[in-house]
Formats: C-alpha cells, structure tokens, sequence
C-alpha cells in the first residue's frame, strides 16, 4: 500500500496540517466497534459461543420440542432474510458509518419488484424484475454515499432522511396497500423452494455469509474498509481513498437490503408496504451483538452469525415454554444494549 497522501482532485481529502473537520458524534460512538482488540482471551472471543451451546442445552432439556431437525430449520429460515439486511449492515457499520435507510431501502424493493409484476399483469421478466430493483438500490446508496462523503451530513441524520423518502416511495408505488396481484407463481414458488432440502433462503444467506467474510477478511478491499473504519484520518494520510470506500459501503448495504426484500416478497407472494422497519432493530441489534464475538471489537460476519442464532434460539425456546408475545422485543432490545455496554467497558478498560 503507498504511504503517500492521496492526490488533490474530485476524491481527495484534507491534507496532513490542515484543519479537520469535527468528528461526527456517531462516529465517535462506532470508534468502539471498529478497531479489533488486541491481545482478547478466548473467553472473550468465543463466549458467545458458549452462550448458544448452553441455550441450546437449556432449551432442549426444558422442552422436547426444542431439538429437532425440523425446529432448527425453522430457526434458520426464519432468521435468513434478516441475516442477509445484517450482512449488508456489515459494510458501512465497518467504514464507520451508520446506515439507517436500509429499512426503507428493503420496503422499497419489496413494493418494488411485486409492482413491476402487478403493473405489467406479470409478463415482466423476474430476472429482469430482480435488476431492476437491486439497480434502484445501488442508486439508493450512492445517494447516501453523496450526502454523506460529498455534502458532509452526518450518516445518521442523512440515512434517517433517505429512508423516511425511501419509505414514502414504496407507500406512493403500492398507493398503501399490499401488492398481491399477478405475482408470478414461479416467483412465490422461489420463495418456499427447497434445494436438498434446506430452504433456498438458507442456502442464500450462507453463500452471501461466506462472500461477505471473503470480502472483508481474505482481500485487500476489506483491509481498506477495516482501516477506513479504525482510524479514517490516518488512512486517508496513508493514501487509502476513504470517500470511494465509504460510498462502496453503503452501496452494498443497500444491495443487501435490495436482495432481502426480494426475498421477502417471493416467500410473501406479496408486496406490504411497510415491511422493513420491523427488520431495522433486529438487524443493529444483531451486528453489534456480533461485534462481541469472535474478533471482539471489530464489526464481522461470524460473530454475526453467532449473534443471529443467539438471538433466533433465545426467542424460540421462550416461546417454545409459552413465553408472551412481547419477548421478541424485550430479547432484541436487551441484545442491543447489552452490546454497546460490553463494547463500551472494554474501550474504557483498554
């Protein structure tokens, strides 16, 4: 990597003496999660590990139903569509960024890929139909990217704008109702489809997992995304060019997003216009629960994974022992905080 500054020009920074614009305060909040730990014990590595082996081991001694193939797979394509939105969190959470909007970057892909089959009485081509939304999404985050690197708005504020207007688009495409009509049968029957038998949406989230760890940890553009995110200053210095890997981060945030609100809709068979927010809180709650486990410190796909079925298994043997049908929201919130207070006591102890 060249250790010269990058160039002035459309995408240069700041040069080293001069004055720098103020840390966002959400930026400071991430500090804590983007730089890995140094020298962590394996109890703090694989604790959550631990955690979801004891769930299990609770859960299936306090219940029969609990541990069975059937039930295990139904926790995993329950959890698949939100495991992809988090994966895709993964990206500008890793930057430094937040990115608010994917919930209405989901809403508007649903709304969006069931109305290009409803306004054309289903003869528009699903491949077809599928490019044009991961298409939009790519547009829906270069219009983060723009207003966050170029017009210098903080991403919490500008992702929450973007999504309220992303939202609003969905509403004004499906005129507030759920799109049902002229789905094609094909399409739906994607959505419940089975490869050896494991659910495709399994398959998916899987493969889109192991692209997503490739990407971050095996290649020199997941060194660029983790530097980016640990020390923006210094990398930029370092001739690394911060405002393009940002806008590539919320890019693939918002494509992950695109891609699980396909998804959703293929296994819905319909377009409701105001999915995605139930999707935001699990998803934040998930990522920064993972980023406790396996690299503590650092935002990555497998503590995610872990986090994901700690959550997904937790919930399911609540409701399994006849839990209320509150516990989903008391376990994600909990899930939340409870990250963000372990990040928060090992950055203060470091």
């Amino acid at each position: 990597m060249s250790t010269r500054p990058s160039p002035v020009g459309a995408d240069s920074e700041p040069a080293a003496g001069e004055e720098q614009p103020p840390r966002k305060g959400s930026r400071r909040f991430l500090d804590s999660f983007t730089g890995m730990r140094d020298g962590a014990s394996l109890l703090e590595r694989y604790g959550g590990v631990l955690l979801l082996l004891a769930l299990i081991l609770a859960f299936s001694l306090a219940t029969p139903a609990f541990f069975s193939t059937a039930n295990f797979i139904g926790i995993a394509q329950n959890q698949a569509i939100q495991a992809i939105l988090s994966l895709g969190l993964l990206f500008p959470l890793a930057c430094g960024m937040f990115d608010v909007s994917v919930s209405g970057v989901m809403t508007l892909s649903v709304v969006g890929v069931t109305a290009l089959f409803q306004d054309t009485n289903g003869s528009f081509p699903i491949w077809a139909a599928v490019l044009v939304v991961i298409a939009a999404a790519c547009l829906a985050g270069l219009i983060n990217a723009f207003l966050i690197v170029r017009a210098n708005i903080d991403p919490f504020i500008a992702t929450i704008g973007t999504g309220s207007l992303f939202e609003g688009a969905a509403q004004a495409i499906g005129n507030g109702e759920t799109i049902t009509l002229h789905i094609p049968v094909s399409f739906s029957s994607f959505g419940v489809a089975k490869w050896a038998g494991v659910p495709a949406v399994i398959v998916i989230a899987l493969v889109l997992a192991a692209l997503a760890w490739y990407l971050l940890s095996q290649t020199p553009a997941g060194r660029l995304i983790y530097a980016t995110g640990a020390a923006s200053d210094a990398a930029r210095l370092a001739g690394i060019r911060t405002r393009r890997v940002i806008a590539s981060g919320f890019v693939l945030s918002a494509v992950g997003a695109a891609i699980a609100g396909i998804l959703f809709a293929a296994e819905e068979g319909a377009g409701p216009p105001d999915v995605g927010t139930s999707y935001l809180l699990p998803a934040y709650a998930t990522v920064f629960l993972g980023a406790t486990i396996i690299r503590p410190g650092r935002f990555n796909v497998w503590g995610l994974i872990v986090a994901i079925l700690i959550i997904a298994v937790g919930i399911n043997g609540l409701e399994l022992l006849g839990g209320p049908f509150w516990i989903q929201d008391l376990f994600e919130g909990g899930a939340l905080i409870g990250a963000v207070t372990i990040s928060r006591l090992r950055t203060s102890s470091s």
